[in-house]
């Protein structure tokens, strides 16, 4: 049964598309509020025009924001130079957390750039480090209620055991341990799906994509719907052979593939604190339902499991926009756990984002 759950990550690609394609249709609908005359056109062709014309009435009402709090767009589009900063760090504990060790890989440097038409938002991010190269795609839509995110991250170089717990030697503890370790892989997928509360007062594309502009303070109750794919490949005869020997048998794992499908709850909250700035703070703390595969490089057997975990996402940001250029910074944050018997993960990374942009191509 739990090989069974395990499997869902078949599907997993048919999940991210339903979701998106249903996104993408209420935003295409959407972008009619502000043309009431193609909308006249419609209604005076035939009854299936009539037909359509109640859908995107219906849905145009549906995303209908309160000017007094939120000013929308007025461009098509935008191009966004973006500078990334971002950390990581991996924790592998054996039961009852007796020996553990820390991974971590340097700080890195990205730069990139991001296009963004309408709701719609795609970047592409190279490192600037003297490192292998490693990339990070994102895909973003951003309406009035509805929030869909869609990322790849891989990493598999420029790593470091920075701590170890629970290793002696002759009865003393080996503590201060600070050493390259190219012997870890990492990537992971993921879709984030949010809803916000009160998305007619509360705008959080302002804060985060700048395809609207918030004109007064307001906050909003998100729900959220996440699903993360993460994988490791853990080669534990590149650590040091005095640390290898002294290795407990659960740490010498070779793949964990676990997949989290979780439920968030959260707030946030936009300050206007000054004629076209804005801040934001939000926190959404989530619980997972885990389903895992752990293969064993002692016996080369693979084990199914499933658990109930807690994670968490933390955002902030301050933005400047004038309706025709923008500036700010954002900072976000993922802590994700999973814990089983013989062995428990806690994975981390967060981003520092600073970037400046223009609108262009003005709407009719």
């Amino acid at each position: 049964m739990k090989k069974f759950l395990y499997n869902i990550t078949q599907y997993n690609k048919k999940a991210i598309l339903l979701i998106l394609l249903i996104c993408i249709s209420i935003s295409v609908q959407g972008r009619n509020l502000h043309q009431p005359d193609s909308l006249k056109t419609v209604q005076s062709t035939t009854k299936n025009g009539n037909f359509f014309k109640k859908i995107v009435k219906f849905v145009n009402k549906q995303l209908e924001q309160d000017s007094f709090y939120v000013q929308p767009n007025k461009y098509n589009m935008t191009i966004m130079p973006q500078y990334t900063y971002g950390y990581e760090y991996y924790r592998f504990a054996t039961e009852n957390k007796e020996q553990s060790i820390t991974i971590t890989p340097a700080a890195n440097n990205k730069i990139g750039v991001f296009l963004k038409w309408r709701v719609f938002s795609f970047g592409y991010k190279f490192t600037l480090n003297n490192i292998q190269p490693e990339f990070d795609m994102e895909f973003n839509l951003y309406c009035s209620r509805v929030r869909l995110e869609l990322f790849y991250r891989k990493r598999n170089d420029g790593f470091k055991i920075r701590n170890i717990k629970g290793f002696y030697e002759n009865g003393k503890s080996l503590t201060e341990y600070n050493q390259d370790f190219n012997g870890l892989t990492t990537s992971q997928i993921g879709a984030n799906l949010f809803y916000i509360f009160n998305y007619k007062k509360f705008s959080f594309p302002a804060a985060y994509s700048q395809s609207s502009i918030q004109r007064r303070n307001a906050g909003s109750f998100i729900l959220g719907l996440n699903y993360n794919e993460h994988f490791f490949i853990f080669d534990h005869t590149k650590v040091d052979p005095k640390i290898e020997s002294l290795m407990s048998p659960e740490l010498k794992f070779n793949k964990i593939n676990y997949i989290d499908l979780s439920v968030n709850f959260g707030y946030s909250y936009n300050w206007v604190f000054a004629k076209n700035f804005l801040a934001n703070i939000s926190s959404t703390p989530a619980i997972g339902y885990k389903t895992t595969s752990l293969k064993s490089i002692i016996d080369n057997s693979t084990e199914y499991e499933s658990s109930i975990n807690i994670d968490l996402v933390t955002r902030m940001a301050v933005v400047y926009n004038n309706g025709k250029y923008y500036a700010g910074a954002s900072f976000t944050s993922h802590t994700y756990t999973y814990a089983k018997p013989t062995i428990s993960i806690l994975n981390g990374f967060g981003y520092l984002k600073i970037y400046a942009g223009f609108y262009f191509w003005r709407k009719k």
